[in-house]
């Protein structure tokens, strides 16, 4: 028998995508109603010095994971051929329900 490769993709940066994106939007709900105007993101992002540029590497490595996932995921649904569903195509050998 063949031993089939399964990719298995763990949630956790899907969670950390998911979590990142909530908070940003959570955030600007908050600045907005206390000040009525959404907040500047590149000029605090900015204001952090260099950090700003692991900030954004971060958060472009998390999108960049998250569409390869998107994309994988997709791919390998299209590429899926479940074959036992087709009429005429018995994978096992079917048993009678007549014991002797």
């Amino acid at each position: 028998m063949r031993a089939e490769k399964r990719w298995r993709i763990s949630p956790f940066m899907l969670s950390i995508l998911a979590i990142w994106f909530i908070a940003n939007l959570i955030s600007q709900f908050v600045f907005i109603s206390l000040h009525g105007s959404p907040y500047d993101g590149i000029a605090m992002l900015s204001s952090l010095g260099w950090v700003y540029y692991v900030v954004i590497a971060v958060e472009l490595l998390l999108w960049v994971w998250f569409f390869g996932y998107l994309i994988f995921k997709t791919l390998k649904h299209i590429s899926q051929n479940d074959s036992s569903n087709e009429i005429g195509k018995l994978t096992t050998t079917p048993k009678s329900s007549f014991s002797t």
